[in-house]
C-alpha cells in the first residue's frame, strides 16, 4: 500500500519537473496562460472592456474570483479578475491558450470556473492549432450570483489541446456569463495528495480534541 508520504514526494517531483517553466502549472493543474482572442464587449463585471493591456491577466492563472470566500465573483476585492459578456449581443467569444497543451486523459480533462445568468448558454470548443475546433459541450445557467466549476471531456477531439474557445449562444436578459479560470482537471496523484492533506487535518483535530 502506498503511503501518503510516498504520494507527496512523487507529486512534488512531477510538479517540479513539469512546471512552471513556460506554463502556469500550479498544484498539479495546468492553468490558461493567455487570452488568445476575444470579441467586442468582453468585459469584467464592472463593465471595463478587455483590452490588449488587460487580456494577459484576465481569466488566466488560478481561480481568484472567490478570494473572500462567499462565492460571489464581483466583490470589491476581485471583480477585475473575471471576464465575459452581458447585454443583448450574440456570438461573443473568448479564446484562451495553454502554453503546455492539455492532454486527453481518462475522465474529464478541462474545468472552467464560470458564472451564468438564469438564461445563459454557451458552447465550449477546443483546438490543437487554433484552426480546427471541436465542440466538447455547453455551459448553461447556474445558481444565481455564484461561480461554479464546469468540467468537460476531450473525447471526440483528436490530439492535445492548446486552445479553448467559449462561444455565446443565448442573448437577451439573464444571459450574461463570466469566467474566472480555465484549467486541466487534477490528475489522480494530485487528488490523492489533497486527500492525504485533508486526512492529516482531521487527525490533528481529533488529537487536539483529546
Amino acid at each position: 500500500m502506498i503511503k501518503c508520504s510516498q504520494i507527496a514526494i512523487t507529486v512534488l517531483l512531477v510538479v517540479g519537473l513539469v512546471g512552471p517553466a513556460g506554463a502556469e502549472i500550479i498544484n498539479g493543474q495546468n492553468w490558461a496562460d493567455s487570452v488568445n482572442a476575444y470579441s467586442g464587449n468582453i468585459q469584467n463585471y464592472d463593465g471595463e472592456l478587455m483590452s490588449t493591456n488587460s487580456s494577459t491577466w484576465w481569466v488566466t492563472g488560478i481561480s481568484d474570483a472567490d478570494v473572500d470566500g462567499n462565492g460571489y465573483g464581483w466583490d470589491d476585492v476581485d471583480n477585475d479578475f473575471v471576464a465575459g459578456w452581458r447585454g443583448g449581443a450574440s456570438n461573443q467569444y473568448i479564446v484562451v491558450k495553454f502554453d503546455a497543451a492539455l492532454v486527453n486523459q481518462t475522465g474529464d480533462d478541462l474545468v472552467i470556473h464560470v458564472y451564468g445568468g438564469s438564461g445563459a448558454s454557451a458552447t465550449v470548443l477546443v483546438s490543437t492549432d487554433n484552426s480546427i475546433y471541436t465542440e466538447i459541450g455547453t455551459i448553461g445557467s447556474g445558481a444565481s450570483g455564484y461561480f461554479r466549476d464546469e468540467t468537460f471531456d476531450f473525447a471526440g477531439h483528436s490530439g492535445d489541446v492548446q486552445y479553448v474557445k467559449v462561444l455565446r449562444v443565448a442573448s437577451g436578459a439573464g444571459t450574461g456569463m463570466f469566467f474566472d479560470s480555465f484549467a486541466s482537471v487534477p490528475e489522480p496523484a494530485t487528488m490523492a495528495l489533497l486527500a492525504c492533506g485533508g486526512l492529516g487535518v482531521l487527525l490533528r483535530r481529533r488529537t487536539g480534541d483529546g
